[in-house]
């Protein structure tokens, strides 16, 4: 591992150094400096990182006596960065009436794309149950509660070693206990920043300065980042770094094979783990911890790095053995983009704000990856590629067509990544194999092999007991994830959100657990307009830059990244609970899943209203619902319901749901969709012929047959006669209860039939009716 001693402690002094505000709000009195200090003298024993915590605001740095390279110099400068102000109100002021102590952290959504309502969050641990915010006024947070989380996260913290392999560690502890306060309880401030974004962000600037300053060999930190701090202000300190994964789609959806469903899973983790290890090696090669990682989804993500030339070399290298690596295992279908742009602190802060300066940052970014995808290979790359061998014996891999490295014969051909799949696909999805440990070297009984700056490397999927063993005996451990729970004192470990919820692997199993006829369904989601609400979503409608880029920091980024990654990754395990769907995908803003028609059909729904609330209403979501016979290839059910989700997202305001058909006879709003489909015809539809008893004898399904037929092909020629008197063979003549019944369906179907509108959700409510009544596969 390539880290130098002084970043690493800025790392935990930055991390730890607003700890004492939880003491604070906990019931103590004083400076929260000086808690913090206190709490952690017993601790950890470094006077260095003690001093960040201690003395990390002016007036107490200006006081106190620390050499002239004291690393608090540092604490201090990232704070306010972080902070994107210096704040100089003393938050432990008891009497103070611009200070709460019971303040609930403010959901960062609140000041998101035009929103005008304050929503509020409990105080809670991070689990994968999913935490809605309330209006505001709603939580009181009580000294009590915080006593509890403090004395919680001080006994996780005497189980943390202060040395780099521990920094991870570090951080999933702060993250588990303090994602659900807030940073700031000054009442004139807004309180949507929690303190685990504000020292993640503090901890990731200030590692960026002490590369910096000793890459140029600086000593005197209180004259460059204390007494004239203005002027580093303005240095090009900072890298703002991305990358993106190209050929995601066609890797992972072109494959044929009757265990379709098993190798799209295997391979969307892949391409998961791929990219959390890529980003490890990046931060390890520049020395620095997950705390610098923006954002991390979809097979992208952004770093803020330290603007020297070990970054520079670290991300080069890094980058090419990846991408000799992509090659030389699936040839052109993967390919890692990246681009980087160095900034200043000012720039981070968006100063001048009538320059907007955060936002071209992002700009500059996004058109260096551009670049970088026109001229992806070099003239070396390119002979690499054109002297591979072609087989001449006519074989390909029966499950993704590739003619190398292959093994078997016939049906059993298979190139060496699909049959490591296969493989894999029982093993992810395994309970008790939650953590994974990542080795140096190649082993063959490795349940993946990944590449290295130092080699191939190892990883093995396994259980607690096991990956705890192979920590105390083995000097190879590179790293350690563990998927969705967090493991206090486990050395090098790092945890990972993962949406890996499933009912079944098997396509015809799922389609046995649908309701009415059997099959199934694929449904594709994405967030409208993220990028746009990654960059500019903070922005308000004001004359005055200051008032208009107030809320446009650093920290809100990366909080609204880090809850898009919390909703995506980790909540929606405990959000699809029940339902016989599997996740083949979901992250960053893009969710593919494959189930039981009707539950697909639930799940999106369940998935649109729970993203509404969790964002408080100002985000969207668009999908297409593709419903399909079980032997329907998966590949092509996943091309379709692409199209229906593109379909949606060309609606005006999008916010669409289309299922059936890509055509605007199946495009609904998802309010329309759920309030007049679903919960007004559908229902109606359900109600009467349920009362009815009309399935047994197969009359009302005639009926609505002959129904849909009039409908779909009414135009504008509307048969009132043909259809009153489809209604009128369907009156009861004997009970009362189910006249009413009828005359209140009756009339509604009348009123629906002369609205074209009415008419289209009518349409669809009866296919889905049909759908959950048929009991057969024949075509009736």
């Amino acid at each position: 591992m390539h880290f130098n001693h002084q970043t690493v402690k800025i790392t935990f002094s930055s991390l730890l150094h607003d700890i004492g505000k939880v003491a604070y709000r906990a019931g103590e009195t004083g400076s929260h400096s000086e808690s913090g200090y206190r709490l952690l003298k017993d601790i950890v024993t470094d006077s260095d990182i003690l001093d960040g915590v201690r003395y990390h605001h002016s007036r107490d740095l200006k006081q106190a006596s620390v050499p002239l390279d004291s690393l608090a110099y540092i604490v201090y400068l990232a704070d306010n960065i972080a902070a994107a102000t210096d704040r100089r109100k003393k938050e432990e002021n008891n009497d103070s009436q611009q200070f709460r102590r019971d303040l609930p952290l403010t959901a960062v959504f609140s000041h998101m794309n035009g929103n005008s309502r304050n929503y509020e969050l409990p105080l809670t641990r991070l689990d994968e149950t999913c935490t809605m915010p309330k209006p505001f006024g709603t939580f009181h947070l009580t000294s009590v509660e915080y006593q509890a989380f403090l004395r919680e996260l001080l006994h996780g913290l005497e189980g943390i070693v202060i040395e780099a392999p521990w920094m991870n560690s570090a951080l999933s502890l702060l993250e588990a206990y303090t994602s659900s306060m807030p940073s700031s309880t000054n009442t004139e401030e807004s309180a949507d920043i929690s303190l685990f974004d504000h020292v993640k962000i503090t901890a990731a600037v200030g590692a960026c300065i002490s590369e910096y300053l000793l890459e140029q060999n600086e000593t005197d930190y209180k004259k460059r980042l204390f007494t004239h701090q203005d002027v580093f202000w303005q240095e090009q300190a900072f890298l703002l770094y991305s990358a993106d994964f190209s050929g995601i789609q066609s890797f992972i959806y072109t494959i044929a094979s009757s265990k379709a469903l098993k190798a799209l899973r295997s391979r969307s983790f892949f391409l998961e783990l791929l990219m959390e290890h890529y980003i490890d090696e990046v931060l390890e090669g520049c020395g620095l911890s997950r705390a610098n990682l923006l954002y991390s989804g979809g097979g992208h993500c952004y770093l803020l790095l330290p603007n020297t030339s070990k970054t520079i070399d670290a991300l080069h290298n890094t980058k090419q053995v990846l991408n000799t690596w992509l090659r030389q295992n699936f040839g052109t279908r993967l390919y890692l983009a990246d681009g980087f742009t160095a900034c200043t602190a000012n720039e981070l802060t968006n100063q001048p704000a009538e320059q907007a300066p955060y936002k071209e940052i992002f700009a500059r970014v996004s058109h260096a990856i551009s670049m970088n995808k026109m001229h992806r290979y070099s003239a070396d790359d390119l002979r690499e590629l054109n002297d591979g061998k072609i087989p001449t014996d006519g074989r390909e891999c029966k499950i993704c067509g590739i003619t190398s490295h292959l093994t078997g014969s016939g049906d059993a051909c298979k190139c060496r990544w699909c049959t490591r799949f296969e493989a894999l696909s029982t093993r992810i999805q395994d309970a008790n194999r939650d953590i994974y440990v990542i080795s140096r070297g190649f082993s063959e009984q490795a349940d993946l092999i990944l590449p290295s700056i130092d080699g191939a490397v190892s990883v093995t999927l396994t259980d607690e007991v096991c990956a705890r063993k192979l920590l105390a005996e083995s000097a190879n451990i590179v790293r350690v994830y563990t998927k969705n729970k967090l493991y206090t004192g486990l050395t090098y470990s790092t945890k990972l959100y993962i949406g890996d919820y499933h009912d079944s692997n098997l396509m015809d199993e799922l389609a046995e657990k649908a309701t009415g006829i059997s099959r199934n369904a694929v449904c594709r989601m994405d967030v409208d307009n993220l990028g746009m609400a990654l960059v500019a979503g903070f922005e308000q409608e004001h004359p005055s830059p200051e008032k208009r880029y107030q809320y446009v920091t650093l920290s809100r980024t990366a909080a609204f990244s880090r809850q898009m990654s919390l909703f995506f990754k980790y909540h929606i395990n405990s959000i699809l609970h029940g339902l016989a769907v599997t996740i083949v995908y979901s992250g960053g803003d893009d969710v593919f899943l494959v189930g039981a028609w009707n539950d697909i059909l639930e799940a999106a729904q369940i998935i649109q209203s729970k993203f509404a609330e969790f964002t408080c209403g100002t985000l969207t979501l668009s999908a297409g619902i593709l419903i399909h016979d079980v032997k329907y290839p998966i590949r092509r059910a996943a091309a379709k319901s692409q199209e229906l989700e593109a379909f949606s997202k060309q609606q005006p305001g999008k916010n669409a749901v289309t299922v059936f058909d890509a055509s605007p006879d199946f495009c609904y709003t998802w309010t329309d969709f759920s309030e007049k489909v679903m919960g007004e015809k559908f229902e109606l539809l359900r109600a009467f012929f349920d009362a009815q008893k009309k399935q047994e004898n197969g009359r009302g399904k005639a009926f609505l047959y002959r129904l849909l037929d009039l409908l779909r092909n009414s135009n504008e020629q509307i048969n009132l006669a043909r259809f009153a008197y489809l209604l009128a063979r369907m009156e009861p003549t004997k009970d009362k209860n189910a006249q009413r019944l009828y005359k209140n369906f009756s009339e509604n179907m009348y009123r629906w039939y002369m609205q074209p509108e009415d008419r289209k959700q009518l349409i669809t409510a009866i296919y889905i009716y049909v759908y959950l009544t048929r009991t057969g596969e024949k075509n009736e």
